[in-house]
């Protein structure tokens, strides 16, 4: 069963140095190059969090986890691999997500800010059964529209592992009344993979998808700490 962890960062400040504690000494050095808190606590509780939740699954301990990334930077686990679930994360203003399969699987979470009602920014993402989606809501919903269709895309290229790598614009996603669904994704080298998509409801400020491979599955959704 698929699982989806929502951390709520602000919450787990007070916990940093048990964050931190968790944490490879090369993690420790790249936390410390960050700039700004924001970015730092994003690190630190991402990396933290999701090296728990793994090990909890693996019934390892959390410190034996290497972690590599593959071809377009998706991280992996180089250790325990045979065994070892499919995960992806994602994170955006108060929240971490983190999604564990034993299938392909991606997530995404977007704070719908104000300039995603600024459609004409993000025309160079959008196939045209996607702008019509977000030309059509009103303008006081085309923000939130528009995170919609954004965390669907951007969920199914980080399932592929493949990120920006492909031609977003040769990418639909369209939903009805099942639900959201690939139209079509003309990029070249596209397998025969049936995908899943399940919007995701973790705060009204926000959108979130999950993507994964194969039949439907029952999605876990829940909130950090285990």
């Amino acid at each position: 069963m698929p699982e989806v962890w929502a951390v709520d960062v602000p919450a787990e400040i007070a916990r940093m140095a048990e964050h931190v504690a968790r944490l490879t000494a090369d993690e420790t050095r790249r936390a410390a190059r960050f700039h700004h808190d924001a970015d730092r606590h994003h690190f630190v509780i991402g990396r933290s969090t999701r090296r728990t939740l793994l090990a909890r699954r693996l019934d390892v301990d959390p410190a034996t986890l290497v972690f590599v990334e593959g071809r377009h930077g998706k991280p992996q686990l180089g250790s325990h691999a045979g065994s070892a679930p499919r995960f992806n994360s994602s994170h955006s203003g108060r929240w971490v997500l983190h999604a564990l399969a034993e299938v392909e699987v991606g997530v995404d979470v977007e704070e719908i800010r104000p300039d995603f009602a600024r459609l004409d920014d993000f025309l160079w993402v959008l196939a045209p059964e996607e702008r019509a989606v977000v030309q059509a809501a009103t303008p006081a919903l085309r923000a939130a529209a528009l995170a919609t269709v954004w965390v669907r895309k951007e969920a199914y290229v980080k399932a592929l592992g493949e990120g920006l790598s492909r031609s977003l614009p040769d990418i639909a996603i369209v939903a009805d009344e099942h639900g959201p669904a690939l139209a079509y994704d003309h990029n070249p080298g596209k397998n025969e993979t049936i995908w899943r998509f399940m919007d995701l409801e973790i705060d009204r400020a926000y959108k979130s998808c999950l993507a994964h491979a194969g039949p439907p599955l029952e999605v876990s959704v829940r909130t950090w700490p285990p």
